[in-house]
């Protein structure tokens, strides 16, 4: 099955980053990205987790050259937050399909997406959709597993940056 996908993006200068345990309710995620943009830094992917007994953990990946940014707000960012921890991640690299309108409308690519990964020994630590994308984040060590795993199952070359 042909898959809809136009092209692939791949972005191995980003950071994860996790709070941990913040609370959840409306604002919250607000104010972090409010105060991140002040210090001129973009998230590129947000991912947030279930909620329990009133607390999340949220996701997200900033370019590596806006680390220091956040790290410089650390306390200020947890105590808004009210979270546990922070965790920093500089191992992990940005995948973004592209397939236009065609994506949301056909069923199973996402899932095909996944099954050459995984075959590939690539393992998904974050998945983030819309109506045109799909992005995940992988081990940036494993970047030329999936690339290679890509092109020999759907033909497509993933651009962008392939070295940190």
């Amino acid at each position: 099955m042909a898959l809809p996908l136009e092209e692939v993006w791949v972005n191995r200068s980003v950071v994860k980053i996790i709070l941990k345990s913040i609370k959840d309710k409306p604002g919250v995620a607000a104010q972090l990205f409010e105060i991140l943009a002040n210090e001129g830094v973009n998230a590129e992917l947000i991912v947030q987790g279930p909620s329990s007994k009133g607390r999340t953990d949220l996701a997200f990946l900033v370019l590596e050259s806006q680390l220091p940014k956040i790290l410089e707000k650390q306390e200020e960012i947890l105590e808004m937050v009210d979270g546990r921890d922070i965790s920093v991640d500089k191992k992990v690299a940005l995948l973004v399909f592209y397939g236009g309108k065609e994506l949301s409308k056909r069923p199973g690519v996402a899932a095909r997406v996944f099954d050459i990964l995984a075959q590939a020994g690539v393992n998904i630590e974050m998945i983030s959709t819309s109506l045109e994308s799909l992005s995940i984040v992988i081990r940036e060590n494993r970047v030329d597993d999936a690339i290679i795993a890509l092109r020999d199952n759907l033909g497509i070359e993933p651009e962008g940056s392939y070295q940190r």
